[in-house]
């Protein structure tokens, strides 16, 4: 028999081990895209793709007085569609998970189903940039002011087709990073004078370029390079179209184990871009992680 003092280090067997909190990891708010785009519902009874009808301009012409005025000219346009695709997300939880686990960490599980779809919806909305006919700055290329303001301008004065505010950028946060640093360059050679660049180095970069209004989105990858990939654009250049709203199926599965419960939540969406070419320019700037 050992002899010794006793203490809960000698004893951590026997120990009821207890969960005393519990969280999900955090994530990068899964709605930006949500906010900056058209969103269009496809309705029932309506086929399986949203379509917009889009009609050409006419052209007047000038006439005198004496002149026969027959040139009529043609009515006409073109069709764009988009289809809803089927997104979805399966676990299955068995019953004895519930019965054993703490019940802190349970109750964890609910939100994380919802929060990989909305992730995906956002995702999958940032995966647009990439279609861009004209992408801005360049790999390796710090991004700038000047780059936001030269496709807001390309975009409100486009010659084929000038795109209606409001407009939006989306960036990365080192992109939005650069622009918090050109805004207050001068800091520590100067007092900072009140107003936008004394809020930017206060509070970090928020508010607008021009007139466009910026937004971080975390969920843009950094790529290997690495380059960061956002954009410049009309709110309606981007439709997302949903078809069925976010719903969830259920079913028991007695024959896995000791029983439990596999669900299935489900949406139904497409993103696609009006005016292509005129409407969004693609922004890609360096990727670098900051260090001062």
């Amino acid at each position: 028999m050992p002899s010794g003092d006793t203490f809960v280090t000698t004893v951590q067997e026997g120990l009821n081990t207890m969960i005393a909190n519990a969280r999900t990891t955090r994530e990068f708010p899964a709605d930006v895209m949500l906010k900056v785009v058209d969103r269009q519902r496809l309705a029932d009874g309506t086929g399986t793709a949203w379509r917009e009808f889009l009609a050409n301009t006419l052209t007047a012409q000038g006439y005198g007085e004496t002149d026969n005025i027959d040139n009529p000219q043609e009515l006409d346009g073109s069709v764009i569609e988009f289809t809803p695709q089927l997104v979805a997300i399966h676990t299955f939880i068995g019953d004895r998970v519930k019965m054993r686990v703490s019940q802190k960490a349970f109750a964890t599980f609910g939100k994380l189903n919802y929060d990989a779809i909305a992730r995906k919806k956002d995702v999958d909305g940032l995966a647009i940039f990439s279609t861009a006919t004209t992408t801005l700055a360049g790999t390796g290329v710090t991004l700038t002011s000047g780059h936001i303001l030269a496709g807001l301008r390309r975009i409100s004065s486009d010659a084929t087709e000038p795109g209606p505010a409001p407009f939006a950028c989306v960036l990365h946060g080192y992109g939005v990073y650069d622009l918090q640093s050109e805004l207050i360059a001068g800091v520590g050679t100067y007092p900072i004078p009140e107003g936008y660049t004394a809020e930017a180095f206060k509070h970090g970069f928020r508010g607008m370029v021009g007139d466009c209004n910026i937004y971080e989105d975390g969920l843009i990858t950094v790529d290997s390079t690495p380059d960061v990939r956002g954009a410049v654009f009309s709110q309606k250049a981007i439709v997302l179209v949903e078809g069925k709203s976010m719903w969830v199926d259920k079913r028991y599965e007695p024959h896995k184990g000791y029983g439990g419960w596999s669900m299935w939540i489900k949406d139904e969406y497409v993103y696609g871009e009006r005016s292509v070419g005129n409407w969004m320019f693609g922004l890609l700037s360096d990727g670098t992680a900051p260090t001062s």
